[in-house]
């Protein structure tokens, strides 16, 4: 029995190439251009892990069928939820998962003529999730990675995808569909896709794409979508920070303004002050707030329009010293001072007790008047 058994180990062994791999994944062509390599784990994946280890376990597969779409080529998944793609076109491909209990699809995109493109996929009846995807290409260091952020080190700017640590620099451009955003902006769980330059199990990245779930990059190269104008007007309160950047509140909504805010016939600091009545243009932000592009002043303080008023009667109560001296004249009290007229008389003369006196001036807002000129009266 031991003997038949070893006859049909051999068999198996030459029906594979006769190369030592007991392994079915793939096809056994050598032939250059992109290869796709992969692990499936998921519930479509049967318990093939559960038989004794041995070369007949090494050789049984998951019942799973890894094909690319519009074309011949295929494989199988072995019972360590592993397959191999080789000759696999160029550009974007689309995979096909099939069992008797799963029927699912991937696309990957950005294949290279030489690429090696390794991915994990989780596979639960008709739907496959791609958990991490990275390319290489011989003769050089540059890779692609996609995945899920599994730990970030905020300290050093770097984060944690299945089988890579990716380190970020000043000089790499982190993208969320067409906006540009900072490190701070990562969360865990986000899918990711990574590309840069790999020394051990660091890749240190030029580009970092934030991705939707069923998202790849097409479309990331959409132009921008026009930012949606807004217009408010109302009085500035909660005003903080100092011009050129201050954040205030207008009609409940905050307004942020920046170097490149303009202030049409006013200043950044009268226009940001809290009680300032203003109009903000802007363009309104995903957090709702608008950034303002133009803040003008709606009610701008202006001198109340004067109001003369003429005083005829004998002074008294008069104290201080010319220039400066305030009595009163009909009840009303009175001030001179250095631009204060004396037509044919003095200061001294026409603002000391009990002289008769005509008081041209304008009224002020407690009530008093503020004299032009102080004659003598006759």
């Amino acid at each position: 029995m031991k003997r038949i058994i070893l006859a049909a180990m051999m068999v198996a062994v030459a029906a594979c190439g006769g190369n030592g791999s007991l392994s079915p994944v793939g096809p056994s062509s050598t032939s250059a251009g992109a290869s796709i390599s992969g692990n499936v784990t998921g519930s479509a994946v049967t318990g093939i892990r559960a038989l004794n280890p041995g070369a007949f376990g090494m050789l049984a597969t998951s019942g799973i069928t890894v094909s690319i779409a519009g074309t011949n080529i295929s494989t199988t998944v072995d019972g360590q939820g592993d397959f191999t793609l080789t000759n696999v076109p160029t550009g974007t491909v689309t995979l096909n998962f099939t069992s008797p209990g799963a029927s699912a699809t991937i696309t990957l995109s950005g294949i290279g003529p030489d690429d090696k493109v390794q991915i994990s996929v989780t596979l639960n009846g008709s739907t496959a999730q791609v958990d991490s995807e990275h390319h290489s290409k011989p003769g050089s260091d540059k890779r692609e990675y996609q995945g899920r952020i599994s730990s970030i080190d905020a300290g050093a700017k770097s984060f944690q995808i299945p089988g890579i640590t990716v380190k970020t620099t000043a000089t790499t451009t982190i993208r969320h569909g067409n906006r540009t955003v900072p490190f701070t902006d990562l969360k865990m769980g986000d899918h990711v896709q990574v590309k840069g330059t790999k020394d051990g199990t660091t890749l240190t990245a030029t580009e970092i794409k934030v991705e939707q779930d069923g998202d790849d990059d097409e479309g990331d190269d959409r132009p921008p979508t026009t930012p949606t104008p807004v217009t408010l007007s109302g009085t500035v309160s909660g005003s903080t920070g100092t011009c050129p950047a201050v954040t205030f509140t207008v009609q409940s909504t905050k307004v942020a303004v920046n170097s490149a805010t303009t202030y049409p016939q006013t200043s950044c600091a009268d226009a940001t002050k809290n009680t300032a009545s203003v109009k903000v243009t802007g363009t309104k932000q995903s957090d709702g707030s608008v950034l303002a592009t133009s803040v003008s002043v709606t009610t701008p303080t202006t001198t109340p329009p004067t109001t003369t008023t003429t005083l005829t009667g004998a002074i008294s109560g008069s104290t201080g010293a010319c220039p400066s001296v305030t009595f009163t004249v009909q009840s009303t009290k009175v001030t001179v001072n250095s631009t204060t007229t004396f037509p044919s008389t003095t200061c001294a003369d026409a603002t000391k007790n009990t002289a008769n006196v005509k008081v041209t001036g304008t009224k002020q807002t407690d009530g008093s008047v503020l004299a032009t000129s102080v004659a003598l009266a006759l």
